[in-house]
């Protein structure tokens, strides 16, 4: 049972004759600790990846030496060289930008035109049309306890706005009885937009939206500066205490560029999460956060969104505490896999009832590179051993 639960990232190699070298490697910071979600791209930023939850990534590339470019927030740029195909010698390590606080000289309104400067670019781009592939993986907690496991391959379709195509491949599950099941979660990241069209008539509750200013405080809470690039670290509240459908966070925009690098927000879970019958929505939270990475004219596409929401429930008298948190990330960028036809995914599509229909390839896990384990999936492992509840429920 153990071996099935090792989440297995990185792809199959692919020989230098076909023209794709694979190139993988290790993100650290200073004191030798794993760096998830960093950006790795060419100079160009025509193909890049993310570096997965513990700080690994894959890359191909189609010729060699290669300049590579690690980007990560609160992380001062990394420029590398690819000069072989397989493992780096040695991890990267990412230097921690300095930060300072905003100048006395800062306008009062700096905060606001630089995020209508983000905003009028998204805008521009939002036909812009990416493809990739990535993983995605969620677990919710129960009680203490794991019950419930996805992992699931995608296809993907990416504009500057949001995933309108989210095509399932090779998938997992494992599932044991509880209070609840989050069976549609992965909605939170890949429809879940990060700005809206700009008819002010649509009252948005996110910050990138027509009548942004309107709606939201914006401070400039500090600046972070390395090597090459300043980010404005920029927090957002809605102006009106009783506005229950606006999120809150924080945004880090490029100050030169205007490209969006992080967006971190608490959502109104009220308006998201609801009881019914014996089981009572007691307490609820959910917090998303999504990193960009780098591209052509200073614009940013994702490369991977972290969510977490936190319930209380309250069944027959009883409370039972659930987490339920899903991680995601692109690990390719490039052309259409070739025969897909990326059609739109629906808001509808319930996650767990898709991976069923999927047939369950456990070839196809042991068979890719085994990435390490984290404390956490110990404890996930520790909770569903023996069980006989992953692949498929007969």
């Amino acid at each position: 049972m153990a071996r099935y639960l090792f989440l297995a990232l990185l792809l199959l190699l692919t020989s230098a004759s076909s023209g794709q070298i694979m190139v993988s490697g290790r993100l650290v910071d200073e004191q030798q600790r794993a760096v998830p979600y960093a950006s790795v791209s060419t100079a160009d930023g025509t193909t890049g990846t993310a570096s997965n939850e513990v700080g690994e990534f894959s890359l191909k590339l189609s010729a060699l030496p290669q300049p590579l470019t690690v980007l990560s927030i609160g992380y001062e740029r990394v420029v590398i060289t690819a000069t072989q195909a397989g493992a780096l010698p040695a991890p990267v390590v990412l230097k921690a930008s300095t930060v300072q606080l905003p100048e006395v000289t800062v306008r009062a309104n700096a905060a606001e035109e630089l995020v209508q400067r983000c905003y009028a670019k998204l805008l521009r781009h939002q036909g812009d049309v990416q493809y990739g592939r990535g993983f995605y993986r969620q677990k919710t907690q129960e009680d203490g306890r794991y019950r419930e496991l996805f992992d699931a391959f995608y296809d993907l379709k990416i504009t500057p706005r949001n995933m309108p195509s989210w095509v399932l491949g090779e998938a997992r599950y494992a599932l044991t009885p509880g209070v609840m099941t989050m069976n549609n979660f992965s909605v939170y990241t890949r429809l879940m937009p990060l700005f809206v069209s700009n008819d002010p008539a649509i009252k948005t509750g996110i910050p990138f939206g027509p009548n942004a200013v309107e709606r939201f405080w914006f401070v400039w809470r500090q600046t972070q500066r390395s090597p090459g690039r300043e980010l404005a670290v920029i927090e957002y509240a809605p102006r009106a205490a009783t506005d229950k459908l606006a999120a809150q966070g924080t945004l880090y925009i490029d100050v030169r560029t205007a490209a969006l690098f992080r967006s971190e927000k608490e959502m109104p879970s009220e308006s998201l999460f609801h009881g019914s019958g014996a089981v009572q929505v007691a307490v609820s939270s959910l917090r998303i956060v999504t990193d960009y990475a780098a591209q052509n004219d200073s614009l940013t596409r994702v490369a991977a969104t972290q969510a977490v929401t936190k319930l209380r429930l309250l069944v027959k008298g009883v409370m039972h505490e659930s987490i339920t948190s899903s991680y995601f990330f692109v690990y390719e960028y490039g052309p259409p896999t070739s025969g897909q036809k990326y059609p739109d995914t629906e808001a509808s599509v319930v996650d767990l009832a898709a991976i069923k229909k999927r047939r369950y390839h456990p070839e196809f896990w042991r068979n890719n590179a085994v990435v390490k384990d984290s404390p956490v999936e110990e404890q996930v492992i520790k909770d569903f051993e023996g069980k006989k509840v992953f692949g498929k429920l007969n």
